[in-house]
């Protein structure tokens, strides 16, 4: 199991979370971490390829990694990773996997993160090996890689650990979460500008993001210059995420664009309501909206703001969305998506 790391973004808990499952189906996993960020829990034995890579140069880094791959000989490696430079995942493909099977996770909209040569189908499936699967989350991206790339793909869905026991953050605030990278993709600064143009602040109801990313200086002088100090904090990634997700009053996604959000399908597994932004792809197969949360014109920040208002501080609509979210069952639970992983590995 390759994963960029095991910190802080959908992809990696995805990754995390299938260690998991596997390893309770009787899988050998190992998760190959290219970072040494490890903050999820997971299950098998790790190679923090991070720490390798701290310790040699790029040249002796490569050559460990390709004798472990070597060494192993896996029967699949399933690759979760972001693939956006040629030259490196062509070096891959053909002195690293070789001849192993591999399952290609492609888990954004932007093709681009995951096929560095998209607009070039030809060179794109250079990065590829022959035995090959190829894995998305979402049926807009499965469309999108038939297109654009001329290769057949599977869509399974994204899922959420079951059973798991929340713990470990207590608030005395009431407060709206959002929760990501601190990158530009994220659209923090949307949601923070959304959030300064509505009702909430006036009714002491706070705006908190956890995360962690080069963005943070940016959106702390946001909130300064919007006068927010006292209503949005910004706090770092933490390893309890779904503490406060399940202790808000809403998630609220903000995105230009994503994959299958990791984040959304969580929230309504804790039973929190969710607002999005309809953005590719992901939260119109996630959310129905007026159901389980609201669904809001693709970047329109009026109509976000407008939502927020809607949603938490009309207490009837707030409810008749809570009290949906406690009689539904899980559509994306471990139980219902792992066999699909199942099925594919074993007739793989």
């Amino acid at each position: 199991m390759l994963t960029t790391s095991l910190s802080s973004g959908g992809a990696e808990k995805m990754a995390a979370n299938m260690s998991i499952s596997l390893c309770n189906r009787g899988y050998d996993v190992v998760v190959v971490s290219m970072k040494d960020e490890i903050d999820y829990d997971f299950s098998g034995k790790l190679y923090n390829f991070g720490k390798v890579k701290a310790q040699y140069s790029r040249l002796q880094a490569f050559f460990k990694f390709q004798r472990f791959f070597k060494k192993h000989q896996f029967d699949v490696i399933i690759d979760h990773r972001v693939r956006d430079k040629f030259v490196k995942e062509f070096l891959f493909s053909k002195l690293v996997f070789g001849g192993s099977k591999v399952v290609y996770c492609v888990h954004h909209y932007m093709l681009g993160l995951y096929f560095s040569m998209q607009n070039i189908p030809m060179l794109s499936r250079l990065t590829l090996v022959k035995n090959r699967k190829i894995v998305v989350v979402s049926k807009v991206a499965k469309q999108k890689i038939k297109q654009q790339l001329q290769l057949e793909s599977k869509v399974i869905y994204n899922y959420t650990l079951e059973n798991k026991e929340v713990k470990g953050f207590n608030s005395v605030n009431t407060y709206i979460l959002a929760v990501g990278r601190l990158e530009k993709i994220k659209q923090f600064d949307v949601l923070i500008k959304a959030f300064s143009k509505s009702q909430l602040p006036k009714n002491n109801i706070k705006l908190l993001i956890l995360g962690k990313g080069i963005e943070q200086a940016s959106l702390s002088q946001l909130i300064l210059k919007l006068n927010l100090k006292n209503h949005v904090e910004i706090v770092e990634f933490k390893k309890n995420v779904d503490a406060y997700i399940k202790q808000s009053k809403a998630l609220v996604m903000s995105s230009a664009s994503e994959g299958f959000p990791m984040v959304l399908i969580e929230a309504l597994a804790l039973k929190t309501p969710v607002i999005s932004f309809d953005c590719k792809s992901g939260p119109n197969e996630i959310i129905q909206s007026e159901v389980n949360g609201l669904l809001v014109e693709d970047q329109n920040s009026v109509k976000l703001t407008e939502a927020l208002d809607r949603l938490i501080l009309n207490d009837v609509f707030y409810n008749k969305i809570k009290g949906n979210l406690e009689r539904m069952t899980n559509p994306f639970s471990e139980k219902r998506i792992i066999e699909h992983w199942v099925n594919l590995l074993e007739n793989f």
